[in-house]
């Protein structure tokens, strides 16, 4: 089957919503006396004669209800209820359209009841979490507790998905205070703070975009409680412990109203704590990337367990954010973080590389190395978000000044030191006015990016390079000047059908300098071969006409067409060749959305697209990546075409806990080369070869999450299976290889009694290749995470957990390696000591072994040593309206 044919068998696939036509009753339910409107009343239908539930509705405030299913008999029963009227029922035709009520008043007389919170409660699109509900002993931030909610997911780098997809925006009361950073504000604000945790479903941020463009994410809100709004917390946290000098301190300080809200905080570790993951943005990045050689140094890869294990570090960390409302719906927001860290990493490692039966090639490195990471990152916004106009203006600066060293232990030590400091500043600017059912938009962006890496390493070990005095030196400058500006505009004027428009233009003007020297003082080598000096200017010009037809109130398609002609001017001043070429590129995207039941909703996207190569298609001349690899580029531009579908299928059922959600994903790639890596003993040397190839990926993803009261247990299941096809040039061979690989992940905490918490969590994976028609043998992994906590009174808890790590594809003991951490809390009024045991086994190293279809790897990382931290906390509120905030002056 050719791929037009598969990828039309896939669309098809992907578009059952296309076969759903829903049939509606409604109505109103009003009271006999009076004719006013009864709201809040329950609306059920069932089969004649049966209790069963087809569909349900509640009434509004203006009494309307609509009942909707995609089939019905002939005849139906609709009944009304509520606690204030009597119960009522028709028997109908299933046909009939539209039904009113007329009802008769009721007043029941209640009898003495305790009433408890629901966990979950819906709200049209909102969806209200109970945090008490969730909330334990052992429970410290939000992000504790947000772990556990049935639907949502948080990943190990802290992202947040609901129902398998990443949420579109984070808010505290209704500000979005981190623009994107939220791992800050979850991993600080205590979760006895908060009442409860609010998902809205496609949620718009834009207000003036209510009910015209309806995006697929959600977003989180967090509603703290009454006496935490407008109240100042301070916590500090002082920490020491041994065997070495370890530190673990923190000063955190907050504020929370609905229209000025501040968040200062200071972090010191030493532990293997990486406080840096907190500063990882979430949102949606620059349309621009840089894509210059990047220089590295060749240093231990850490393996695939808790930091708190291998992270040797000594970080300090600094975020200072504000947003203020300057008048109603017009705020300012600012954002300023600072990291400095220390890392050192030190291993073993072999590596085999398979490049004939008789001739493989051992690469073996007994390495240190420390990485001294200075990164500043800040951004001002000013917002306008009203329901008639929407206008922002973002203003960042960024820098890293990072160095970085290597150490390879061997008869003739090879050093590194790479230094790579970067600068980049933009700003963006949109303005959205909204007129009736109409509105208009422009946007512009513009930035600069730079970034000077310089490499040094000693010996010398290209041996081609001729008698080189050391240190050899690579040096790359690289200078990005990018821009767009953009004209848009949507009319749903028309009762279902919605059209729209953008155009513009976008600007990339790169400039790249690279050169080898070596000695001391630098003497640079003047052949052609191990120099670049080039410019590559690339101007867009865009059209994307979109639609969008609304069938029905559950199915609502989008079609977006996106065009573009790329003007390419490539300069290379060392060859003095000068190229241009224009490119026509397009980016067909279809969204199928249909909201089958109340519960159930079908999301379908298929797109395609085609694309060419990046800068970094355009060097010929060397350049030195590492101690051991250099690479150059043969003057082949790469081209690529991608049509790709994905479908997924999501349950909420509030009331029973219950969230699932399945996808399947499927693309087809097609590329116009093949890139192989030549090996000359341990030294390798980058090329490419035109060949025209195809490689195919699909793959199925599956979510559970409930809450068993039973029990009192918060369970979750998570599982995906990926699979691909592709071509493969090694050696100057070109293979066929499959790759299969598929993972399970159950995890579950128990309340068993007030005195006993049980937590458990694994992650199952299994990883099979096939290389031309030869199998190699599957690999299969496991990770487990035992917790018990122990609470003998209010504000002691003791604390037990194991880490087991097991690698099926190492032949020796080492192949299971086991962890145990333990720790005892004690509130004393508002004190907290916190005593922590880590690697109570004193497990001093930690084995990797993994293999592929062209190579082998294998590696010994150094752990932490048993250590033992005693910390103190202080939580410190003030109910004052003194505000925490730092001036534009000072920042």
């Amino acid at each position: 089957m050719n791929f037009n044919l598969r990828f039309i068998a896939f669309i098809l696939l992907l578009s059952p919503s296309l076969l759903f036509a829903q049939k509606e009753i409604s109505g109103r339910v009003l009271y006999q006396d009076s004719s006013k409107p009864v709201s809040g009343a329950t609306v059920t239908l069932h089969h004649v004669g049966s209790p069963s539930i087809l569909t349900y509705s509640i009434t509004n405030d203006d009494g309307r209800f609509t009942l909707k299913r995609n089939e019905l008999p002939d005849s139906v029963t609709v009944t009304v209820s509520a606690m204030t009227i009597e119960r009522h029922s028709k028997n109908i035709k299933s046909d009939i359209g539209s039904i009113d009520f007329f009802v008769n008043e009721k007043i029941t007389e209640l009898k003495e009841v305790i009433v408890k919170a629901p966990k979950i409660r819906q709200k049209g699109d909102t969806i209200s979490y109970n945090v008490s509900s969730f909330l334990d002993e052992t429970d410290s931030s939000i992000a504790d507790v947000l772990k556990k909610l049935p639907g949502i997911q948080v990943l190990s780098s802290g992202q947040i998905l609901y129902q398998n997809k990443a949420i579109s925006k984070f808010y505290v009361e209704g500000l979005d205070l981190m623009k994107g950073k939220y791992g800050i504000a979850t991993q600080n604000i205590d979760a006895k703070k908060v009442a409860s945790v609010e998902v809205m479903e496609n949620h718009q941020p834009v207000k003036a975009l209510k009910d015209m463009e309806l995006p697929d994410a959600a977003a989180i809100n967090l509603k703290l409680k009454v006496s935490s709004l407008g109240a100042f917390f301070a916590t500090a946290q002082l920490g020491v412990g041994l065997p070495s000098v370890l530190l673990s301190n923190e000063l955190v300080g907050m504020r929370f109203t609905r229209t000025q809200q501040n968040m200062l905080v200071y972090k010191n570790d030493n532990t293997g704590k990486d406080v840096a993951a907190e500063l990882s943005s979430f949102y949606n990045g620059s349309r621009f990337t840089s894509s210059e050689p990047n220089l590295s140094i060749v240093k231990p890869s850490p393996p695939g367990i808790g930091q708190q294990h291998h992270l040797f570090n000594d970080a300090h960390m600094v975020s200072l954010n504000d947003i203020r409302t300057l008048k109603k719906d017009h705020t300012f927001t600012s954002n300023v973080s600072y990291i400095f860290d220390q890392q050192k990493r030190d291993s073993y490692s072999r590596q085999e590389l398979f490049i004939d039966s008789s001739d493989n090639i051992i690469i073996e490195e007994d390495m240190n190395s420390k990485l001294i990471k200075r990164d500043m990152e800040s951004s001002f916004t000013y917002e306008a978000n009203t329901d008639d106009y929407f206008v922002n203006n973002t203003f960042n600066f960024s820098g890293k000044w990072n160095d970085e060293s290597g150490f390879v232990r061997q008869d003739n030590p090879i050093e590194q030191q790479l230094e790579q400091p970067a600068i980049n500043l933009s700003n963006s600017f949109e303005y959205l006015r909204r007129k009736g059912k109409k509105n208009n938009k422009i946007s512009a962006s513009i930035g600069y990016n730079h970034q000077n890496q310089s490499l040094r390493i000693s010996p010398v070990m290209f041996e081609n390079l001729g008698d080189v005095t050391p240190p050899l030196q690579q040096n790359v400058l690289h200078n990005h000047l990018y821009g767009d500006l953009n004209l848009s505009g949507y009319n749903k004027s028309w009762k279902k059908l919605g059209l729209g428009y953008s155009f513009g233009s976008t600007f990339n003007f790169h400039s790249l300098e690279t050169g080898l020297s070596s000695g001391n003082p630098p003497q640079k080598f003047i052949a052609d071969s191990l120099r670049n000096k080039f410019n590559r200017n690339e101007i867009f010009f865009n059209f994307s006409p979109k639609m969008n037809y609304k069938f029905s109130d559950v199915f609502n398609p989008y079609l977006y067409f996106d065009v573009k002609y790329m003007l390419v001017d490539r300069s290379d001043k060392v060859r003095n060749i000068d190229q241009n070429r224009g490119y026509l590129l397009y980016a067909p995207y279809l969204r199928l959305k249909s909201t089958i039941t109340p519960r159930i909703t079908l999301l379908s996207n298929l797109s395609f697209r085609n694309s060419i190569g990046s800068m970094n298609d355009d060097y010929r001349g060397y350049i030195m990546n590492n101690y051991r690899s250099m690479s150059r580029n043969s003057d082949l531009q790469n081209e690529s075409r991608t049509g790709d579908g994905y479908m997924s299928l999501s349950y909420k059922n509030p009331f029973t806990t219950l969230f699932a959600s399945v996808n399947l994903n499927y693309a087809h790639t097609w590329r116009n080369s093949l890139s192989d890596v030549i090996y000359n003993g341990i030294l390798t040397q980058t090329t490419s070869i035109k060949y025209g190839n195809s490689s195919d990926r699909w793959g199925f993803g599956l979510s559970l999450g409930k809450s068993i009261d039973a029990i009192s247990s918060e369970v979750k299941l998570y599982t995906n299976y990926n699979s691909s096809k592709s071509l493969a040039l090694h050696q100057g061979i070109i293979a066929g290889i499959h790759s299969n690989a598929y993972s399970v992940s159950p995890s579950i905490s128990s309340n068993i009694s007030r005195v006993m918490i049980v937590s458990y969590a694994a992650i199952f994976s299994r990883n099979h290749n096939r290389f031309n028609n030869s199998k190699m043998p599957a690999a299969n992994y496991l990770n487990q995470r035992f917790s018990t906590s122990f609470i003998p009174k209010k504000g002691l808890v003791f604390n037990v957990e194991f880490n087991h790590y097991y690698n099926d594809a190492i032949e020796s003991s080492a192949r299971s390696s086991w962890f145990g951490n333990l720790s005892v809390r004690y509130k004393m009024k508002k004190v907290d000591w916190i005593l922590d045991y880590t690697n109570v086994f004193n497990t001093k190293q930690f084995v990797t072994y993994s293999y592929s279809d062209i190579s082998s790897y294998y590696s010994v990382y150094n752990m932490r040593p048993a250590e033992i931290l005693l910390k103190t906390e202080d939580i410190h509120p003030r109910k004052t309206g003194i505000s925490v905030h730092f001036s534009n002056s000072l920042v």
